[in-house]
């Protein structure tokens, strides 16, 4: 399978081979509890209904671990993606700011030229990027509403 194809679900965190290997654990599965269904239906010896319950309880086991590779193939990707994104938001680089040569004291709100949004200096969205200072009034003024994940202060 080439990078072009694993890519052409755009949005999806799991490439082609993955959904495929999800849907044969779940075929499997669903395979188990119908045949575990039709063993012990019409049976009346216990001993013969135990091994085909034993049947679909392994079969709800194999689907189980199919969803679990599945969501921590899913899990992984959106990290990396996350990664590339933000880089690694432990480190706790700020932004590199420039101030704002215009008139008036800037404070810790920073915004990049095409952000809708402004942030606070450390912000993890800014992370990284070349990002000028203004207050709050002035990035408002310029259409930028403040950040709803680091909360700038004197938001209005």
């Amino acid at each position: 399978m080439t990078a072009v194809r694993a890519e052409a679900v755009a949005g999806s965190p799991w490439t082609a081979r993955q959904r495929l290997v999800l849907a044969v654990f779940q075929v499997l599965g669903v395979a188990g509890l119908i045949a575990g269904y039709l063993g012990t239906s019409g049976t009346l010896r216990l001993s013969r209904q135990v091994v085909w319950v034993n049947v679909a309880g392994a079969a709800l086991l194999v689907s189980g671990a199919g969803v679990t590779v599945f969501l921590t193939a899913g899990r992984r990707a959106v990290g990396r993606r996350r990664l590339g994104l933000f880089g690694d938001v432990r480190e706790g680089r700020g932004a590199t700011v420039h101030p704002d040569p215009g008139p008036g004291t800037a404070t810790d709100l920073v915004a990049a030229t095409a952000m809708t949004k402004y942030h606070r200096g450390d912000c993890s969205f800014v992370d990284g990027k070349v990002v000028t200072a203004a207050t709050a009034a002035e990035h408002e003024q310029g259409g930028r509403r403040p950040c709803g994940v680091c909360l700038p202060e004197g938001a209005s």
